[in-house]
Formats: structure tokens, C-alpha cells, sequence
């Protein structure tokens, strides 16, 4: 399980740092053991390497390499900062605990437009770059990173149809909730990964990627947007661990994407 963990952490680092260093790395940790104190470097060192990108080659070759970062970020970034979403709107008000003020369940609503707003915005730019580039490479293997979230999506609506049905016994309602909750969160790490892959695999030229760049910088102002409501209304519900982690998620992906977005656009 420790050498599938460190095969993992190893493939969240990006492109450029896989290509130079990632044979050496991989050594390395062969060599140590993947054991936590190991991920939890390995983790470090991976978003360290995509905030601060250290790209080589032909300027052509560096902007290709800064959009398809960039875009990669964008798009993992908002996988997880719409997941506060949902998290913040059970812990907040699946019941609201007593004197919970009105501007809560507010707020909470207005983080979901701007959730549903950001999920367009991101559906636009995805569909954008599957015009561009996967339709008309017709490859197969840009494709297959593709089809576990495809799949998951499928398994998890079906899932949550037959948890809606009624005269179900206790106990299988709960088992069947917690695959549920389990496949959830799988399906959310593969629509996270499985378009950076392709992207990564295809390696489109910048003049490609560049349109792309726009809907990304309106995702990061929304993403941004989102995490500002729920900490506003996690303030108003009263602060509690988990309610402080979900806003943490927000905050922490609308940073590293608003990051990402800058440097590009400096570039």
C-alpha cells in the first residue's frame, strides 16, 4: 500500500519536474521506503513544484509548459474548492443548529450559484479544449485517463437513486451510504486527474491552450469568490473544526490557483 501511496504522490508532481527529475526521485524513494513521513515530503515537495514551476527550454516550449500548468492547476484547484460546498452546507445546515442566523442559509445558497456559475465557466473551457485537441487527435490514449470518472459518474447517480427509493431495511441503507460517500469521493480524485492527464499526454501547442487561459482566470475570481461566502458564513454559524477545514479547502485552492493564474499572466 506505502509503495502504491509513494507511486501516487509521485504523479501529482508536474510535468517539467517528472521529465528532469522524476527517475531520480523515484529512486530515491525505492530506496527509503514510502512511509508517511516519505508522503508527506513527497506531498510537500509537489505543491511546492507547481507553485513555483522552474520551466526550461525555448520560450515557446516554457509558455506551452507554463499554460498546460496553469490549466492542470485551475482545473484540480476548483475540483476541490467546490467540494467545500456541499461539506459546509451538511455541517452548517442538515439541521441548522439552533439561533442559526438567516444570512447562513443565505449565504450557503449564494455559494452554490456560484458553485453551479464556476462548474458552467469550467464545463466551457473544458469543452473548449476537447474541440481543440481530442476530437481531432482521435487517440485512444487520450481517451482511457477519461473513462474511471466517466464510469464513476454513472455508478454514483445510480447509487443515489436507489438511496432515494423508500422501504429500504436500516442497515443496508447504511452500508449502501457509506459506498456511496466512499465512491463520491473517488469520483471527485478522478475528475481531478483524469483531464490533466490527458492534457499532459497531449501536449498541445500554447497557441491551442491560450483561449483556455480566460476561463481559467474566471474560475479563480469564483473560486475565490466561493471560499469568501463560506468562511463568512461559517463565522456566522459559529467556528467549529470541521467547519474551519472546509473553509481551509476553499481558501487553499483558490490560493494555489490564483497563483498559478498570475504567474501565467506575467508571463
Amino acid at each position: 500500500m506505502s509503495g502504491l501511496a509513494a507511486r501516487v504522490a509521485l504523479a501529482c508532481y508536474p510535468p517539467w519536474f517528472r521529465e528532469r527529475y522524476g527517475q531520480e526521485l523515484a529512486a530515491l524513494v525505492e530506496d527509503v521506503g514510502g512511509g508517511p513521513r516519505v508522503l508527506l515530503d513527497l506531498a510537500g515537495g509537489a505543491t511546492r513544484a507547481w507553485l513555483r514551476l522552474a520551466l526550461a527550454g525555448a520560450p515557446e516550449a516554457r509558455l506551452r509548459r507554463r499554460l498546460q500548468a496553469t490549466l492542470a492547476t485551475t482545473w484540480v484547484a476548483w475540483c476541490a474548492g467546490i467540494s467545500s460546498v456541499p461539506l459546509l452546507d451538511r455541517l452548517l445546515l442538515d439541521p441548522p443548529p439552533p439561533g442559526t442566523p438567516h444570512a447562513v442559509r443565505v449565504l450557503v445558497s449564494a455559494a452554490w450559484w456560484l458553485a453551479l456559475a464556476g462548474c458552467a465557466v469550467a464545463g466551457a473551457g473544458a469543452l473548449q479544449l476537447t474541440l481543440r485537441v481530442l476530437v481531432p487527435a482521435r487517440d485512444r490514449r487520450l481517451v482511457r485517463p477519461l473513462l474511471p470518472a466517466a464510469l464513476l459518474v454513472g455508478v454514483e447517480v445510480a447509487g443515489a437513486l436507489l438511496l432515494g427509493q423508500a422501504h429500504r431495511p436500516l442497515a443496508g441503507f447504511l452500508a449502501g451510504l457509506l459506498a456511496w460517500v466512499i465512491g463520491l469521493g473517488a469520483m471527485v480524485l478522478a475528475v481531478a486527474i483524469g483531464p490533466v492527464v490527458t492534457l499532459r499526454r497531449a501536449r498541445p501547442a500554447a497557441a491551442v491552450m491560450r483561449p483556455s487561459i480566460l476561463p481559467a482566470v474566471a474560475v479563480t475570481v469564483l473560486l475565490g469568490a466561493v471560499a469568501m461566502v463560506d468562511g463568512v458564513a461559517a463565522a456566522l454559524a459559529g467556528r467549529t473544526p470541521l467547519t474551519l477545514a472546509g473553509v481551509a479547502i476553499g481558501v487553499g485552492a483558490a490560493s494555489c490557483s490564483a497563483i498559478s493564474v498570475t504567474r501565467t499572466l506575467r508571463h
